[in-house]
């Protein structure tokens, strides 16, 4: 224990140094990622922990008991889950899963989408461009749908919302700003067009302590996981799936994730209704709580300045907070929905759609258009 606590404090020692360095944002992070990553490694070989494409694993089976009480109350779950591929899929839910959907969670679902489209993402995306201190790196996919020659209207927006949702809005943007990305090197590197060297990126990665408050974006980052990973636990308890372990991902001394492993076999064996009630809870109880906690934090920042005391401290602190956990749960519960190998939006739709051809076609065309998208931070001084 005395050489792990070495090992921890001389790596968070070693990572503040790294954030006090006047230097370019994406060079702390090359640097914060070496660092974790030789971490991650010291922590797995020496203490023989589990570990998945270099991240530290930490299991343990003591939160399955109040995962198992939780799941008591089934009917409500399976509902609130069902009314998630209203929000994930807009209309498309009635053919993609139309087995989870009765006009009833379609409308819910519907509704539950507007609130999130109108409210909750312009607000995350304002907001959190705002406290970075960048021009909106995590809107610029959409955004840029929008500034380049009038191509979009707000019905567009609104057409593509219904007819598809959140998977067909935000999917429709990465690819559409992936090849504005495309042309843009195309040109410089045949024609010398310097255009993509001022091409904000259309994606970053979300860093407490780089480009997120540090102690702020690591409760709303442990918020955020457990919302998620426990929605698809008790998913998977209520349709009589066990649940071999839970616990914590983590990179070097960050906390990046957090996990539960059914049983993937039983899992899969299950009807199509319970497997895509498991896969899709995740997004869906992410989705929810960023629009509950969106009026949590405009009821306490309300509050506070009704009162004079909205500079305070430990006031800042909380809807800081705040915002990063609804504005988190919004970004983490909308991209898990893009049919990615590694996201649960492939294997919803995996599930759900017979044809693979159709299903690999789709996954291709995201995983580029997902890369295309981070492709500028290479051109970038």
């Amino acid at each position: 224990m005395i050489i792990l606590g070495i090992i921890v404090a001389i790596a968070i020692g070693l990572f503040w140094l790294i954030l006090e360095q006047d230097i370019p944002g994406l060079w702390k992070f090359l640097l914060v990622f070496i660092e974790m990553l030789a971490v991650s490694q010291i922590f797995i070989k020496r203490y023989k922990l589990p570990s998945e494409l270099g991240l530290v694993l930490i299991k343990s089976k003591k939160g399955i008991d109040l995962i198992d009480k939780i799941s008591k109350s089934g009917k409500i779950f399976d509902f609130l889950s069902d009314v998630g591929n209203s929000i994930a899929y807009g209309l498309l839910s009635l053919v993609i899963t139309r087995k989870n959907t009765t006009p009833v969670k379609l409308v819910l679902g519907l509704v539950i989408l507007a609130v999130v489209s109108l409210l909750v993402a312009p607000t995350a995306w304002f907001l959190l461009s705002g406290l970075m201190g960048v021009g909106g790196e995590d809107g610029d996919s959409v955004k840029s749908i929008s500034n380049d020659n009038g191509l979009i209207s707000l019905p567009v927006v609104a057409g593509l919302l219904l007819v598809g949702g959140l998977f067909l809005f935000i999917l429709f943007g990465i690819v559409y700003y992936g090849a504005v990305v495309l042309s843009r090197v195309i040109n410089y590197l045949a024609f010398g067009n310097t255009d993509i060297l001022t091409t904000e990126p259309g994606g970053t990665f979300l860093l407490p302590g780089v480009n997120l408050p540090l102690f702020e974006g690591i409760i709303a980052l442990t918020i955020v996981m457990i919302v998620h990973e426990g929605a698809h636990a008790i998913l998977a308890r209520i349709g009589k799936v066990p649940i071999e372990s839970s616990g914590i991902v983590l990179f070097g001394i960050i906390p990046v994730g957090a996990f539960v492993e059914p049983d993937e076999e039983k899992l899969r064996k299950t009807d199509q209704i319970r497997q895509t009630r498991v896969l899709v809870a995740g997004a869906t109880s992410n989705l929810i709580t960023s629009c509950l906690v969106f009026a949590l934090f405009f009821a306490f920042a309300w509050t506070a300045n009704g009162f004079g005391l909205g500079q305070n401290e430990a006031v800042v602190f909380v809807k800081t907070t705040l915002m990063l956990t609804f504005a988190l749960n919004f970004i983490v519960g909308a991209v898990n929905l893009l049919p990615l190998p590694v996201f649960d939006g492939y294997r919803i739709i995996e599930t759900n759609i017979k044809n693979k051809l159709v299903v690999q076609a789709i996954m291709y065309v995201a995983l580029i258009s997902f890369a295309l998208n981070f492709l500028p931070w290479f051109f970038h001084a």
